[in-house]
């Protein structure tokens, strides 16, 4: 027993020497890095120590030298102490990180610099890594699957690491993730963890999943993934470290695949390469389509989802404006979702469509070319050609999201001139008198006023011509026509509100006025008849502002738009109508004859 002891404190004393020896070497830089060892296998790992004298500041050692050559497992931990030689103190850092060898050979840790210290280069010799056996007969072996030796670019790949473990080991364990070059990796959802039974041995199992979309067509190298852990406690610091022996290192590498990426085949006739297990294209109304009228809007929602292909690559619906019809394309939404069969890539777009004549039209089919990865062949996505009716309709009759005020015509600015001042009487009795009078009068003007007023903006609720004020019949056989005067102070009153959908049906029911043409429908036709490029371009706005929005509400024009508008409308109605349809006008014939 007393040998052992003996043996035990002269161990220890010898571990020390040589530690407080290390310390001396090292200590007596500013800056210093050594190893814990120098010659390892390729699938072991490496601790790197970079020790900082606090004389040199709070400054940080740049690793960035290190990620040609080596692979950083974990993050960087720090260590704060001093050292008391011969009553020399020296206080310093260490920064402590682990390092995997990327290649075999002799490899170069560089050197770091920190203001104008400098450290050694370290020289490492990295051998073969030691073969792993992973058998089923192993305390913790690793298994790595792949769904394919063989796929297109693009393609889905899935990835599949498997942890069999029969002990425990220590916290800290870590399985990193693959690192593939010029492939796009994702990983599925969250580890599984359950129970196999293998060769009547129970084992736990840790399952991660990944999936790898090559990027470029030839040979994609997948790398082995690395997993490391301490089984076995490390035990209490007794006289002579009795338990340390106890511990043991465990470092599996899982095996390297190779697989084989094919281009896009020469016969496949579409833009956009799709390879996918599955495409469906569905589409949705918001209405019928056969009992559209003009001005009237009706939404086409339509669908793209592809199993095993990510939704950035799915394409987006275009169209082209027909004669009469007009497309408004929302802003599309895409989403990815993720199981055991790997992503699924979903994008859905919205198209408002707003008709400005009467008749049949037919919005050609939409063919989405894609490649069946599980057949290898090519398929098409189809929606059929699909016929529109739209029946001839009068002003839009649907009521404002809001209400407008009920604002008397004497509230209203108008240019009319200033008084001349008030003759002095020679009594106060007829001062009063007159007072009165004029008061009298002016309040059944108001009054007159503000009934003709609501009158007027009644047609506000319904936004049709037969609510405006008329004007006085000039013939027997023509009917009154709608004050457009009237119907511009509406207008401005819509516009000063700023709700796109009340300032389109006043516009419409203004220009009805103004033109005296009940046929004028949309803000399309009001754009072709009044013939001015900066009017087209607002209306286009104001429409695009009401069809475009995918909350479905509409949006609020904005303020200078608005202005314009309102200037553009004024200028105009100075001007005066032409009386008639240009010859290029496409909507209806007029209702009322001359």
């Amino acid at each position: 027993m007393v040998n052992r002891s003996i043996l035990k404190f002269f161990l220890a004393t010898c571990m020390l020497l040589t530690s407080l020896l290390t310390v001396a070497q090292t200590g007596a830089q500013p800056l210093s890095a050594f190893v814990d060892r120098n010659d390892i296998s390729l699938n072991e790992l490496l601790t790197l120590t970079i020790r900082v004298d606090n004389s040199l500041g709070n400054a940080r050692p740049s690793l960035a030298g290190l990620n040609r050559d080596f692979e950083q497992i974990g993050n960087v931990t720090t260590r704060s102490s001093y050292t008391n030689i011969n009553g020399t103190v020296q206080s310093f850092v260490d920064y402590i990180v682990q390092l995997r060898a990327r290649s075999t050979g002799t490899l170069t840790i560089p050197s770091f610099r920190i203001g104008g210290e400098v450290s050694s280069p370290i020289t490492i010799s990295v051998g073969e890594a030691d073969q792993l056996s992973n058998s089923s007969t192993d305390e913790i072996f690793i298994v790595s699957e792949v769904s394919k030796e063989k796929i297109y670019v693009q393609e889905q790949l899935l990835y599949t690491i498997k942890l069999y473990y029969s002990i425990s080991f220590d916290q800290g364990a870590q399985l990193t993730s693959p690192q593939v070059a010029d492939a796009v990796v994702q990983q599925l959802g969250s580890d599984e963890t359950y129970s196999e039974i293998v060769e009547g041995v129970r084992y736990n199992v840790t399952e991660r999943k990944f999936v790898i979309f090559p990027q470029s067509s030839g040979e994609l190298t997948i790398p082995p993934v690395y997993f490391t852990a301490t089984v076995g406690r490390r035990g209490g610091l007794t006289r002579f470290f009795n338990n340390r022996t106890t511990v043991r290192e465990i470092n599996l590498a899982s095996d390297l695949h190779a697989i084989e990426v094919l281009g896009k085949p020469a016969s496949f006739p579409g833009q956009t390469w799709l390879p996918a297990a599955n495409i469906a294209i569905i589409e949705s109304w918001s209405g019928p389509v056969d009992e559209l009228t003009i001005g009237e809007s009706v939404t086409r929602n339509i669908q793209i989802s592809a199993s095993g292909l990510s939704s950035s690559l799915l394409p987006g619906i275009s169209y082209e404006d027909l004669p009469g019809l007009k497309f408004y394309p929302d802003q599309p939404t895409s989403e990815d979702s993720a199981n055991e069969l790997g992503v699924t890539g979903s994008r859905t777009e919205g198209t408002a469509i707003v008709p400005s004549e009467a008749g049949d039209f037919v919005i050609p089919e939409v063919v989405i070319p894609w490649w069946n990865t599980t057949t290898d062949s090519l398929e098409r996505a189809v929606i059929p050609a699909r016929t529109l009716t739209v029946q001839p309709g009068t002003a839009a009759s649907q009521p404002f999201s809001g209400s407008l005020p009920n604002i008397p015509l004497n509230q209203i600015t108008l240019d009319t001139g200033t008084a001349s001042p008030a003759t002095q009487t020679s009594g106060l009795y007829l001062f009063w008198i007159t007072t009165t009078a004029v008061f009298a009068v002016a309040w059944f003007f108001s009054t007159a006023m503000w009934l003709r007023s609501r009158r007027m903006l009644a047609f506000v609720s319904t936004a049709t011509p037969a609510m405006m004020p008329q004007k006085k019949e000039r013939k027997q056989d023509k009917p009154a026509s709608v004050d457009a005067g009237m119907a511009l102070k509406v207008l401005k009153t819509a516009i000063d509100k700023g709700n796109a959908a009340d300032i389109k049906r006043c516009l419409i029911a203004w220009a009805q006025a103004f033109y005296e043409d009940e046929t004028l429908l949309t803000l399309s036709q009001i754009s072709r008849r009044a013939g001015s490029d900066e009017l087209n371009e607002l209306l286009n706005h104001l429409e695009q502002s009401l069809y475009s929005d995918k909350t479905g509400e509409t949006q609020e024009s904005e303020p200078t738009d608005q202005k314009k508008l309102l200037s553009i409308i004024s200028s105009l109605h100075k001007q005066g109508a032409v009386k008639g349809k240009p010859k290029n006008d496409y909507s209806l014939p007029p209702l009322y004859k001359n």
